[in-house]
């Protein structure tokens, strides 16, 4: 004759665990149960790691830390201060000027004392000097005084001071016309100035005095400002 197994008597956990399940306010008490559970377990395992991680960090040496230099940017200058650079300073240029059907063409160096150069026009080329004494031709080492360097020309336009003093009395306003460097214009009766501007700011490159019927243009160009000039 067969024994009879005994039935286990169910735990107390699973029958209150069957009761909750058997109505939907206990499933419901499960669930925030399970998810309680679950997020404490994940708060211990990221508390663990994170403590794993920080043991195995590599302490900085800061003799070891490499310094990378910082570059000074470079600061614009002011349009004065670009004036006074070429008032007072040292710059290769050309002159392109065109007055009707006439034209004349300079090329020099300006010195901190002095300026030397070439002029052509239809009347050929001269070697020309100029110092606080004057104004001289120079002819086989020979400085000879003349008086008509600027003859046919405005002798104004090219003392830059006195052109500078009369843009910043008309005041100097950016055009915004696109351009890829700053320029800078102003204008009176009869003619219009134009100062160009280095893109980075720093120099004047170009001095453009124009009549507003369009037929007289003083173009001066200025290079190496400050730098190191060919004799």
């Amino acid at each position: 004759m067969k024994k009879e197994k005994k039935k286990k008597t169910p735990s107390k956990f699973k029958l209150w665990h069957q009761k909750m399940k058997s109505t939907p306010k206990g499933r419901a008490y499960l669930k925030l149960i399970y998810w309680a559970i679950f997020f404490a377990f994940l708060f211990i395992f990221l508390a663990v790691t994170s403590a794993l991680t920080s043991d195995y960090e590599t302490p900085i040496n800061k003799d070891e830390e490499v310094n990378t230099p910082v570059e000074d940017p470079v600061v614009p200058q002011t349009i004065d201060h670009m004036m006074q650079e070429l008032i007072y300073g040292t710059y290769e240029y050309t002159y392109d000027i065109h007055i009707n059907d006439a034209s004349y063409y300079f090329e020099g160096t300006k010195y901190e004392e002095y300026e030397e150069g070439y002029k052509d026009d239809s009347n050929g080329t001269i070697h020309y000097y100029i110092d606080d004494t004057g104004v001289y031709q120079i002819n086989a080492n020979e400085k000879i005084p003349i008086d008509n360097l600027y003859s046919g020309l405005d002798a104004n336009f090219f003392q830059l001071e006195t052109v500078f003093n009369t843009m910043n009395t008309l005041g100097l306003k950016e055009d915004l016309g696109g351009y890829s460097y700053p320029v800078y214009t102003c204008s009176d009766s009869t003619y219009i100035y134009t100062l160009n501007i280095s893109p980075d700011k720093t120099k004047i490159t170009d001095l453009i005095i124009s009549s507003l019927d369009g037929n007289i243009t003083y173009l001066f160009t200025f290079n190496n400002i400050g730098g190191v000039l060919n004799d």
